[in-house]
């Protein structure tokens, strides 16, 4: 906020100081006052506000779409044809040249109009839309836009009569993925806008950072749009306070019509410049940056008056970012260097925060979600091509909280048509989100995934085969159209601060865990999307990159609560919003496979499947994710990108936080197996070792050497404490890991083995501060006895401060007698929007232990939290009794 004050009085000693007598280009909003309306006419609705869609608009009268089963109840208003109608008052005068009515976003497929006079159509939801309407104005004006039925619109193409996905360009979420519904949006999804100027209007900064070995290369491209087919004159002021000791100023010069923009360069001594870091390994300092541009008609200077004057203001970072795909030892390599330091990436795959679209750019859940990959050790968010282009509130964010985006082009399962004016659309849709988008630091890949035209390899034995040719037949197919746009947008003489991808991506799954594991031939290429139900760390494959990997689960009780009717039961809710995948069946046989329990002690107790779902899910993701972040050492394994962190909806999903964002026991696991400072221990069966492995991450500025050591305590499933302790000593560490191999007959010596007991792993440092704790159980729980830890909890209120946003914490004291396995907690509250606990899903050794719990409520009160309200399960109530065909007895508080 400073610098923004800072920078508007530079602004206004400036303007004084070239004595502007001109006007800024004047932008109005109508955002306000519209009405919706069928093609009947038996429904309208008024007094809408833009953004707007039609499923949003009718909530009030119709339900929520994703309330109970509405998504199939509300269908009929995908069918429906929709207008969106607003009345606008203008006053024009002498110093008024062109008046734009600019749409920021339509979905999708719409005609508009003003006063009658035909404007435009759409066809692409992710272009934005400009008309120029000088002629149409009148003192009063009637602005409509007739949306289309987008599974109608195909009788328009002399098509079938419902219209398919490949015919424009639309979010393809919409048209229901696994982990979201089946809701095809339709509205006016982005700001309205009517924009008075001269000539000329400036929409973006495009900055491109290179460097020498003393100076950092600034090359600023600022694009500029024209309605007019004459050449014109324009003048530029920059500003860069922390950067420049005086502005930079470019004279009047004539501007090209064909080619507005204005290109110039600015040098930086590196002694001025702090580096911007990912999350983890640095600080992420931004500077600002803004532009001014005047632009009119005639050699002189712009009339009095007269709209002329465009600002702009933006943050950049100054980093380096290169991914390496070198052919090695191993194979083809993929991985990332930030300022020329190679690094380990974690993160996750985006969906949207909503499944309509005009809910995707909301502040509170944006900011949520982004915080919580912050705070989970992430340093990469993937934004997955079934979604958006994300709002410029998410790509500030992500430069702010450190997180490296991988943006995907949403291209995701169609085959389109490459016809010429399918192109053009296409490019000039790359053109205007990356020229948006492009000068964040946070920025690090453009990628197209092969399912776009539907390259996919199924048989194993085909994994590998002639890989080159499929790649480049792949390239010509589509990767050409973004290609051409990408390469008009970099810099000949400043290596580009952008980088593109469109490598393969090769999809592994199997079907379940009782079928017999196939051995693929060669996983040593740059990319893979991988999906396994297994926690043997034995079975996965090593590929180079995972960007994308996970595992089904359910939200917490108290988030389907929020979701169903009064008819409505929650385990056949679940059931209808799995919808045709299978993804209950699986997590029952994980049930079954892992801790010998019989699927009927789940059919009728949501909260037992609910907990077994979240467990099997974190489980799952850990083991992965700790065995692909051992394969780091030389380079073989040097990302993961797991699927993924949020919701569209209450449903069986992949995601960690669920819709209301509430964390499942994943998002509390990956704190932990995500921590830059972690200890590893993975069975390897056919060595009879066990390999710990330490991570060490931080800083690149201030290296230090670390001395660390594990302890390793062995406990049996009957005493708290342990009963054998052994210590590892790993010292000399920077950046990096280290393995030692321990000998499984040195660790199961009688009276211990893998039923009875299992073993506790944790960092310390040189000082015997605990840094990191793991555990590793050595075999499935099919076989094993967990006693009763005779769990007992105490909750007491820490603070509360009422206001807008009152901040409410409480201290859950949790006390056993015997090892307690996964212990789960759930706040379950009427007045509780989410919550967030200090650990959850963990495994209590300790006789007392104190969990901390922060809540968001919904109102401006405190909460006052009884034990009543505090719902806890561990896998010991499960394993006391397999056979139980009901739900276990809940635990007493």
């Amino acid at each position: 906020m400073a610098n923004f004050i800072f920078y508007g009085i530079v602004v206004i000693y400036f303007l004084q100081l070239y004595n502007v007598n001109c006007d800024q280009v004047r932008i109005i909003g109508l955002n306000d006052m519209w009405t919706l309306s069928n093609q009947n006419g038996s429904i309208e609705l008024g007094n809408l506000k833009i953004p707007s869609g039609v499923y949003s608009a009718l909530a009030k009268t119709y339900g929520d779409v994703l309330f109970s089963k509405n998504d199939k109840k509300l269908q009929w208003i995908a069918y429906e044809n929709w207008t969106y109608t607003t009345t606008f008052k203008v006053q024009l005068d002498n110093n008024t040249r062109a008046v734009n009515i600019t749409f920021h976003g339509i979905d999708t497929v719409a005609k508009i109009s003003l006063n009658g006079h035909h404007l435009g159509v759409t066809d692409n939801m992710f272009l934005r839309y400009s008309f120029a309407v000088l002629p149409y104005l009148q003192a009063e004006n009637t602005l409509k836009v007739e949306l289309k039925s987008s599974l109608l619109c195909g009788k328009q193409a002399q098509m079938k009569d419902e219209c398919y996905r490949n015919m424009f360009h639309k979010m393809k979420m919409s048209y229901g993925v696994r982990d979201g519904p089946h809701v095809l949006s339709t509205g006016i999804w982005k700001p309205v806008q009517l924009e008075y100027y001269e000539v000329a209007i400036m929409r973006d900064i495009f900055v491109a950072i290179g460097q020498t070995d003393s100076l950092w290369l600034l090359d600023i491209r600022v694009p500029l749009e024209t309605g007019i087919r004459q050449d014109f004159y324009g003048e530029l002021l920059f500003l860069a306070a922390e950067l420049l000791t005086e502005p930079v100023r470019i004279k009047p010069v004539l501007i090209s019509h064909k080619e507005p923009q204005f290109k110039f360069q600015v040098n930086v001594t590196k002694d001025k410049v702090s580096l911007w870091w990912p999350n983890g390994f640095g600080e992420q300092k931004l500077y600002p940056l803004y532009v001014r541009v005047n632009c009119w008609l005639g050699k002189g200077q712009p009339q009095l008056r007269a709209k002329t004057l465009s600002q702009k203001m933006i943050k950049i970072g100054f980093r380096t970012i290169e991914l390496i795909e070198d052919f090695d030892g191993y194979g083809k390599s993929f991985y990332f260097k930030v300022n020329k330091q190679t690094i380990f990436i974690k993160g996750a795959n985006y969906v949207p925060a909503h499944i309509l679209p005009e809910h995707a750019a909301d502040v509170n859940k944006v900011k949520h979600i982004l915080r919580s990959a912050k705070n989970s050790h992430l340093n990469m968010i993937r934004v997955w091509d079934g979604g958006l282009y994300e709002s410029d509130y998410f790509y500030n964010l992500a430069d702010t909280y450190g997180l490296l985006v991988w943006q995907d082009i949403p291209f995701l399962g169609a085959n389109y048509s490459l016809t010429s004016n399918f192109k053009e659309k296409i490019r000039l849709e790359i053109r205007q989100n990356v020229m948006r988008f492009a000068h964040h630091p946070s920025l690090a890949l453009l990628g197209i995934k092969n399912g776009m035209d539907n390259v996919q390899l199924i048989l194993p034995n085909e994994l590998t085969k002639d890989i080159n040719r499929q790649e480049i037949n792949y390239r010509q197919a589509f990767g050409n159209i973004t290609i051409f746009e990408f390469n008009a947008l970099t810099v000949k003489d400043i290596k580009s601060s952008l980088l593109f991808t469109t490598s393969l991506f090769f999809e592994l799954a199997r079907e379940h865990v009782e079928t017999s594991y196939i051995r693929l031939p060669n996983l040593n290429f740059s990319n893979a999307y991988f999906w396994e139900e297994l926690w043997n760390s034995d079975i996965y494959p090593r590929p180079r990159f995972i960007s994308r990997y996970g595992l089904q689960s359910l939200p917490i009780l108290s988030s389907w609560k929020r979701s169903i009717s009064k008819n409505d039961k929650i385990l056949d809710l679940i059931t209808y919003r799995q919808r045709q995948f299978q993804g209950l069946e699986a997590i029952l046989i994980l049930i079954r496979y892992y801790f010998g329990l019989p699927t009927s002690a789940f059919m009728n107790c949501a909260k037992s499947l609910i907990y077994f779902s979240q467990l099997s899910q974190a489980m799952n993701i850990k083991t992965a994710t700790e065995m692909f972040r051992t394969q780091a050492l030389r380079k073989k394994t040097m990302g993961t990108l797991y699927w993924h962190l949020n919701d569209v909806w209450v449903t069986l999903s992949s995601s960690s936080i669920d819709f209301y964002g509430n964390y499942k026991l994943l998002y509390y696991w990956s704190k932990q197996f995500l921590a830059p400072n972690y200890v590893i221990a993975v069975m390897d069966n056919n060595n009879n070792k066990i390999n710990v492995t330490v991570t060490h991450e931080g800083s690149f500025v201030n290296q230090e050497i670390y001395n660390y050591k594990v302890i390793v305590n062995i406990y049996t499933w009957m005493n708290l404490y342990p009963r054998k302790t052994m210590k590892l000593f790993i010292g000399n560490m920077k950046n990096g890991l280290l393995t030692y191999h321990l000998s499984m007959s040195e660790v199961f010596t009688a009276p211990f083995n893998t039923t009875n007991s299992f073993l506790e792993f944790t960092l310390q440092n040189q000082n015997d501060s605990e840094i990191s704790r793991n555990y590793l159980f050595p075999g499935n729980f099919q076989k094993t006895i967990l006693p009763d830890p005779k769990l007992k909890i105490e909750l007491s209120l820490v603070h509360c401060v009422e206001g807008k946003i009152p901040f409410i914490s409480y201290s859950i004291t949790t006390m056993v007698e015997k090892p307690a396995l996964f212990v789960s907690l759930e706040i379950y509250h009427p007045d509780v929007e989410r919550y967030t606990l200090s650990e959850n899903g963990f495994v209590q050794v300790e006789p007392v232990k104190v969990i901390h719990v922060e809540l968001t409520a919904k109102s401006s009160k405190c909460i006052l939290l009884t034990s009543d309200n505090v719902r806890i399960m561990t896998v010991n109530q499960f394993i006391a009794n397999r056979t139980q065909a009901n739900c276990p007895k809940e635990i007493l508080l």
